[in-house]
């Protein structure tokens, strides 16, 4: 199973993975990615649009998903310079698309989002938000 930045269609990564163990054969492995706070929240960040208890620190992660026995076997924790890149690549991706094609009807409704957007990531979360994949395994197969 994967999901990498979708944690929260399934309220949660622990969510996530409890609905992952229902549906995985013998010995199969979940690849997951979500976030984690770097730094704990200020007001900028929660300002972005996130709430303190949203996220926990890294160890704490791993905590807990260790609590729900799983295991990880890798986990990458995405680079500042990762990071910036995502959020350079969509924001202006979405922009281009909407500066070529300006008759479309929502042309300002793209701009708007990828500049709010950008503005909420690079004063607010920036250097707060981390992401980290992990491939993780149970310590028991049911």
């Amino acid at each position: 199973m994967i999901s990498v930045g979708a944690a929260h269609a399934f309220g949660g990564l622990i969510s996530t993975l409890d609905a992952a163990a229902g549906h995985l054969a013998a010995g199969g492995g979940v690849l997951i990615g979500d976030g984690f706070w770097e730094r704990p929240p200020g007001q900028a960040t929660l300002d972005s649009g996130f709430a303190a208890d949203e996220y926990d620190d890294l160890a704490t992660t791993v905590d807990r998903i260790r609590s729900r026995g799983w295991v990880p076997l890798y986990g990458h924790v995405s680079t500042p310079h990762e990071w910036d890149d995502y959020e350079w690549s969509w924001t202006g991706t979405l922009s281009g698309w909407a500066l070529d094609h300006p008759e479309h009807p929502d042309s300002d409704q793209a701009l708007k989002v990828a500049d709010d957007h950008r503005h909420a990531w690079l004063h607010g979360y920036r250097g707060t938000f981390g992401f980290v994949t992990f491939y993780l395994r149970q310590t028991t197969d049911d």
